[in-house]
């Protein structure tokens, strides 16, 4: 049950976070666009210092991640929306890529150094693969950048639905999971990932 207000919590805030960012589009494009209509490749919503603390683009113009200050480089250049803290560091933010063989689609909230929650949505082009879930992770307290610890995914994959529990090495312990058949199971793993108990 603590666990299930927990997760509400963090899906609730995600939605409220989104919404402010949109209600805040909105407002300005409202505002100073001749017939309500205003086109932009990229919006900078920044505080009274000018630094960013909202920036909205697309693909073509987002920003590169800034932690501690430091600029690093995307693995892939999405459009969306990215949330900053006062000192201009990457906090989150809301991701859509679309290539030729893959739609990705993903909502990040940050710790300092790299992603704590995701809630991401998959499915190819080119096949019937798909994908969607949420995933949680422990902050990496060595603070490199972009490394963190992933912990718990609840995920649905081409139909089979799993709750996947790990260890602080990543290794999963824990896999609830109903196949696409319908089909439940509960596998338990030692240190090692090898299986030692299944039902």
């Amino acid at each position: 049950m603590q666990t299930t207000s927990k997760t509400f919590k963090i899906s609730f805030y995600i939605l409220v976070v989104f919404n402010i960012a949109l209600l805040a589009a909105l407002s300005f494009i409202l505002l100073n666009g001749s017939d309500g209509f205003m086109d932009a490749e990229r919006i900078n919503i920044k505080d009274k210092t000018g630094k960013n603390r909202i920036v909205i683009s697309n693909m073509d113009n987002i920003p590169p991640p800034i932690i501690n200050g430091k600029t690093f480089q995307r693995a892939v250049n999405p459009a969306g929306i990215i949330f900053y803290d006062k000192n201009g560091d990457e906090r989150g933010g809301i991701a859509i890529t679309d290539n030729e063989t893959t739609n990705l689609n993903a909502i990040a909230l940050d710790y300092q150094n790299a992603d704590a929650v995701g809630v991401l949505a998959q499915d190819n082009k080119e096949d019937n693969y798909f994908k969607a879930g949420l995933i949680i992770n422990d902050k990496d307290l060595s603070g490199k950048p972009g490394h963190n610890i992933n912990r718990i995914n609840l995920i649905t994959e081409n139909g089979n639905a799993a709750l996947i529990m790990k260890d602080a090495n990543e290794i999963p312990r824990i896999i609830l999971k109903v196949d696409s058949l319908g089909n439940p199971s509960i596998e338990m793993f030692d240190k090692n990932g090898n299986l030692n108990w299944k039902q």
